[in-house]
């Protein structure tokens, strides 16, 4: 098993960070809190989003009862229960829309409606819908990751330069993902985000000779036609690879 500490650091040493390593660890330790025993499906998004100190440190109020695993504190991606959803996280310094697009890709996996405050306007159902979506993608064997460990992005859609981009994602494949995605053994990985594919091109060949494809990120496919696309790509992917019950 790779370091990840270790691998964390070693970015942190290369690059100006736009948050905490400690941040960075916490994400992963969402990541893995909803890793299937067996990864079917392997979706390689580009990051989570940039996590302040005082953010990380913000309690979460989760309501009891809740099946939702709670590995660390807030950080901004999709698996924290608290991001998006306010009223859980509420001495957060600042603003707390989430990534409703994901959502909508994750309910896209099995043809469903997303999630959303529109679909599901009271907040404490619109929580337990988002948590047994989860449940039933990481059941089939779906699971999310992120190219890069540290965050290349933040709130309002800063975003690291081109060349600094690149470096992260290259340096957790080589100090982290290398050693660890390949031996999943997915079934196919579906990469979301056609900058993360031209980075990791050459070693998702050696990797997943066949079995990988790239779509756009959600928030980039903005012509007619461009997300509905999107979505049917994603829910054929996960009928043929990691079908349900």
């Amino acid at each position: 098993m790779p370091d990840l500490a270790a691998a964390v650091c070693a970015l942190a040493a290369r690059l100006p960070l736009a948050e905490p390593p400690a941040a960075a660890l916490a994400a992963e330790a969402w990541r893995e809190a909803f890793r299937p025993p067996r990864v079917r499906l392997l979706l390689l998004a580009e990051s989570h989003m940039a996590t302040a100190a005082a953010e990380l440190a913000c309690p979460l109020r989760l309501p009891a009862g809740l099946d939702w695993p709670r590995p660390a504190g807030f950080v901004r991606h999709l698996y924290c229960p608290a991001y998006g959803e306010p009223w859980l996280a509420p001495g957060l310094p600042a603003g707390n829309a989430g990534t409703p697009q994901y959502w909508r890709l994750f309910a896209a996996l099995e043809g469903a409606a997303a999630p959303t405050r529109a679909a599901w306007p009271d907040p404490a159902a619109r929580l337990a819908a988002k948590a047994a979506l989860l449940r039933r993608l990481r059941a089939r064997g779906i699971w999310l990751t992120d190219a890069s460990l540290v965050a290349v992005a933040g709130p309002g859609g800063a975003r690291e330069a081109a060349g600094r981009h690149a470096e992260a994602i290259r340096g957790s494949w080589d100090g982290y993902h290398a050693a660890r995605l390949p031996a999943l053994a997915p079934s196919h990985v579906v990469v979301i985000g056609r900058a993360v594919a031209a980075v990791l091109r050459g070693a998702l060949d050696a990797a997943f000779p066949g079995r990988w494809q790239a779509v756009p990120q959600p928030m980039g496919a903005r012509r007619p036609g461009e997300a509905a696309a999107l979505l049917a790509t994603l829910e054929a992917a996960a009928h043929r690879h990691a079908p349900g019950d």
